[in-house]
């Protein structure tokens, strides 16, 4: 059935008043000009209130959700309050608020490039360490805390075979960080990587898996770094160098400047592969109590001192460092090593390869005695050899 073409012709429909009964009359029905313009002026006024009031409530409403998009948008993309990061959210503003005073921006200003880094004040008279690399050749150094505060500073000195430098500022009361352990973290362990950008007084903030301690890389500059802590980030750090620590805060290692072409490690090899995603890249850290320890015998002495054998090595198939060559009047050549020796122990430290021949030595200094086990063609041996100063 179609559709009535008047719907007021339904049944239902009340006539209009006669004009002379109804409350309200249209203007058109008053007679006079003054009544006519009356009524348009009212009908105005209220249309220019209703206007106003639509543009208050536009204006308010808008300013409103201005300011929530800019929190979101705060909160969301650019972290918290006291950092910023992929995993600026991970640690509590408890730990940020402990470690961040310790984790500086250094303003490195080269011979042709200004280079961005982080360091880590580890004594509270002003003394940072960081990565050696980005120094060579600085004409100034700045140093900004934290708090804003900026600081010209000095080159104590370098270590370049493993790619830490020492700064320091004239300053005092500072605050440092805790220092973690190493042997309680574990292979999957979350940890995390703090480092300090040019724009940002907040601590940037990544999370990583621990792989492995112990790890040498052999890096595309040709050196070689050993011992060092082996993590996987899906994040490329802003910065050469960066902190890596616990989620408690506690700091473990300094990220090296530069890039690894390769690595060899037995505990990184059993690895399951679960523990880092397809996109995950590795970064290398010196363990923060070597770091230290370079930084405390460079703030000493101005130079590292090394415990120094004699002879070159390499890795040998069945375990051990095998000697390539002995130096000549070296404490190796004096002890009687010669090549084709295969060192096994130093001391009472296992030698698997000739990684663990160089960290070995490290724990011990100059006119140490120590006895060096050894394979001479099947034969097992032994010789007491005085260390020397490589220095």
């Amino acid at each position: 059935m179609p559709f009535p073409d008047d719907p007021d012709d339904d049944a239902g429909f009340i006539p209009p008043l006669p004009q002379d009964d109804r409350l309200w009359r249209h203007p058109s029905e008053v007679d006079g000009p003054h009544s006519l313009a009356s009524a348009r002026n009212r009908r105005s006024s209220r249309s220019g209130l209703t206007a106003f009031i639509l543009l208050l409530v536009i204006a308010i409403g808008t300013g409103i959700a201005a300011f929530g998009t800019f929190h979101s948008s705060g909160a969301t993309h650019d972290g918290t309050a006291v950092a910023s990061g992929p995993a600026s959210h991970d640690l509590s503003d408890d730990v940020l608020a402990s470690l961040s005073p310790a984790v500086v921006q250094i303003t490195i200003d080269g011979p042709t490039v200004v280079t961005m880094t982080t360091g880590l004040m580890i004594r509270p008279d002003g003394h940072v360490i960081t990565a050696s690399d980005p120094l060579h050749d600085a004409r100034s150094i700045t140093v900004t805390l934290f708090d804003g505060r900026s600081f010209n500073a000095t080159v104590v000195g370098t270590d370049p075979s493993d790619d830490i430098g020492v700064i320091d500022i004239e300053a005092s009361g500072l605050m440092t960080p805790v220092v973690g352990d190493l042997s309680s973290i574990e292979q999957g362990d979350a940890v995390y990587v703090i480092g300090r950008i040019e724009t940002d007084r907040r601590s940037w903030v990544a999370s990583a898996v621990f792989q492995s301690s112990g790890q040498r890389i052999d890096a595309t500059d040709g050196t070689s770094m050993h011992d060092m802590i082996a993590s996987s980030l899906e994040t490329t750090p802003p910065t050469p160098s960066a902190v890596l620590c616990t989620r408690a805060g506690a700091v473990i290692g300094l990220l090296t400047s530069r890039t690894s072409a390769s690595s060899r490690t037995n505990a990184m090899i059993s690895a399951p592969s679960t523990l880092t995603l397809p996109t995950a890249h590795t970064e290398f850290a010196n363990s923060i109590a070597w770091a230290t320890h370079v930084a405390d015998d460079i703030i000493a002495t101005g130079v590292v001192h090394r415990a120094w054998l004699g002879i070159i090595s390499t890795d040998a198939a069945g375990g051990g460092a095998l000697i390539q060559s002995v130096s000549a009047n070296s404490p190796a050549e004096i002890a009687g090593l010669v090549s084709g020796d295969l060192i096994t122990a130093l001391g009472k430290i296992p030698v698997h390869n000739s990684s663990d021949l160089v960290v070995a030595l490290r724990r011990f200094v100059a006119n140490d005695s120590v006895n060096v086990e050894f394979k001479r063609s099947g034969s097992t041996s032994s010789t007491k050899v005085r260390l020397t100063d490589r220095t």
